[in-house]
């Protein structure tokens, strides 16, 4: 549609916007940014959103009230995350000609005021310069976890969920991307790639009813990636949820997570999608939304390279970058991995999780971590600490008992829907081994286990130390020593002694895992 309104702003407001003395705030220099559906003023302390009065079909902002109503919706809606950064609406006034921000006269249009956060700090430019902790992605899964567990429901909202309104936003993409086939995308891609997606929709259709019955539906962001987020050495900063079209964030929680994940790899991140992905499933326990991640990450770059399509009369470069994620949508659908099951051994504290994570990252695998299924299946929260004697409490062994079947359940699962897994859990019994066995035996794939060792001074200090879901202390570390019963069951060659107190080479035991398994 074409946009309605052309410029929303009479080029002498946007002026006197340009003009320090326009603010109440001291003002050092103005850029302005602007995009198909706003300004974005820039003052060094804070920034001035504007929106422009256009219609593309999927957004109207033609008149004063309909902007002011989606801006009251972006303040809603972004505080949820970043309640520090959208600090309120202001009026932009006019009297005899003159313009004022909340001064005198008939009011004329409505800005969003934000802090003003710097450009640095975005995280796809964090992680080119290669500067980004590895622990932030860990604290956005966990951050966009708990976002998914607060945000809204209702049977409204989780209408959207049902096949047909999924279908509405599919068959969208295709019908506004037919004019591109074979300029940005092969026809045969075309093709493929609405096939799949039709099909899935209707051969699954049970899988979408389940994610509604399990609420899993919800008012989520809509549009979750690296450029949207910001780290400023402490603080995590998310920014821009979709305001303007409902059924563009009443979704499914695994299309956020499909975004992001998404675009992480279509940046060449694939180490941090997965460290994101794990530590969200880490604290959700929603394993379930793997079966949908796929289907959701091929319509997420669908989307892209659908809105790069868009900018061909631009950009010539556009070209390039939708036919890219075309084909990152392709390969989605191509590429099929070899599924193999990894756990870990040993006491607490002998750096297990510390091992499992960084493997999972690097070779692309799901971790399911014992600490998590333990508190889940008792309906807890993975970070509520409850210090048990040693053997007592959800620490008995019908509790553990119970949560290592679960563990296995849940490994089986995944390992059906294609992606291989890192158990992590002490595995300190041979019938909790034993499990592990029977898996590999049952679906004919590959076992190994990592055995964790080092000192005991260093278990102790690390105990001491440790922050995390787990509930491993030194006040119960010689329980386990003496309850502990050493793999010596297992065959060599399905075991290896990872010493932990040495600085450890991740890329020689990644490129045995690889030798292995891949």
């Amino acid at each position: 549609m074409i946009p309605i309104g052309g410029f929303s702003l009479d080029p002498s407001l946007i002026q006197a916007m340009l003009d320090p003395s326009f603010y109440p705030h001291e003002v050092e220099k103005i850029e302005l940014v602007e995009t198909h559906i706003s300004w974005v003023f820039l003052t060094g302390l804070y920034a001035y959103k504007v929106k422009k009065a256009v219609d593309f079909g999927f957004l109207d902002f033609t008149s004063l009230f309909k902007r002011k109503f989606f801006i009251e919706e972006e303040l809603r809606l972004n505080r949820r995350l970043s309640p520090e950064v959208y600090l309120g609406i202001v009026e932009i006034r006019e009297k005899e000609g003159r313009f004022s921000l909340e001064g005198e006269g008939e009011t004329v249009e409505v800005a969003l005021k934000m802090k003003e956060l710097k450009r640095d700090w975005r995280l796809d430019l964090l992680l080119e310069r290669r500067v980004l902790p590895s622990r932030v992605m860990e604290f956005l899964g966990q951050r966009i976890a708990l976002f998914h567990q607060e945000a809204a429901t209702s049977p409204y909202i989780s209408s959207f969920g049902e096949p047909d309104k999924v279908m509405f936003n599919i068959k969208e993409n295709f019908d506004q991307t037919e004019g591109f086939i074979d300029l940005t995308i092969p026809r045969s891609w075309y093709e493929f790639l609405k096939d799949y997606s039709f099909s899935f929709l209707k051969n699954r259709e049970d899988l979408f009813y389940k994610r509604i019955q399990g609420g899993f539906i919800r008012e989520g962001h809509g549009d979750l990636h690296t450029q949207n987020i910001y780290w400023d050495g402490e603080k995590l900063y998310i920014l821009d949820c979709i305001e303007f079209n409902e059924r563009f964030r009443y979704q499914d929680n695994a299309s956020d997570v499909a975004f992001l994940t998404m675009d992480l790899e279509a940046k060449g991140f694939g180490e941090e999608s997965w460290r994101f992905l794990n530590a969200y499933l880490e604290i959700s326990g929603d394993f379930d939304l793997l079966k949908l991640l796929n289907f959701y990450k091929i319509y997420r770059a669908y989307v892209r390279g659908k809105i790069e399509s868009f900018k061909l009369t631009l950009d010539q470069e556009a070209k390039i970058r939708a036919r890219s994620y075309f084909e990152l949508a392709l390969n989605y659908l191509k590429t099929r991995r070899k599924p193999f099951l990894l756990a870990t051994c040993g006491l607490i504290g002998s750096g297990k999780t510390t091992l499992a994570k960084e493997l999972a990252s690097r070779v692309g695998a799901v971790l399911v971590r014992s600490d998590s299924v333990r508190k889940f299946s008792l309906g807890l929260k993975p970070s509520e600490h409850r210090f048990e004697p040693f053997g007592e409490g959800i620490y008995s062994s019908e509790i553990t008992e119970r949560t290592y079947k679960h563990m296995i359940e849940i490994a089986q699962e995944v390992i059906k829907d294609g992606y291989p897994v890192i158990i992590d859990g002490s595995f300190s019994k041979r019938w909790q081994r034993d499990l592990v066995r029977g898996l590999s035996s049952e679906l004919q794939i590959s076992y190994f286990f990592l055995y964790t060792k080092c000192p005991y001074e260093l278990l102790l200090e690390r105990l001491e130390k440790r922050q995390d879901i787990s509930d491993g202390r030194p006040e119960i570390l010689d329980d386990q020593i003496k309850a502990f019963e050493i793999p010596d069951e297992l065959p060599q060659e399905f075991l290896l002694e990872v010493d932990t107190q040495k600085p450890f080479d991740y890329e020689v035991l990644v490129e045995k895992i690889k030798e292995r398994f891949l």
